[in-house]
């Protein structure tokens, strides 16, 4: 497998994961994604950091795309 597909999985999977966060977590999914990036990075694990800053960025751009199609949203 080459190195853009295991991007391609890696990206489909956090997405997956943001949304599922949100669908547990609701409006606190970006707090909970935010702590566990900041314990993976403070324990040393860049990878899981990254990856976990991806998700976030997945949350915070599904949020504002909801907050968008909300009438008399002061986002959109």
């Amino acid at each position: 497998m080459s190195a853009i597909a295991t991007d391609d999985l890696d990206s489909a999977n956090e997405r997956l994961l943001a949304r599922g966060m949100i669908d547990v977590h609701g409006a606190q999914a970006a707090v909970v994604a935010r702590d566990n990036a900041r314990t993976a990075a403070l324990a040393g694990q860049k990878p899981q950091a990254r990856s976990w800053i991806r998700v976030l960025d997945f949350i915070q751009r599904r949020g504002t795309d909801a907050e968008a199609l909300i009438p008399g949203s002061t986002q959109g």
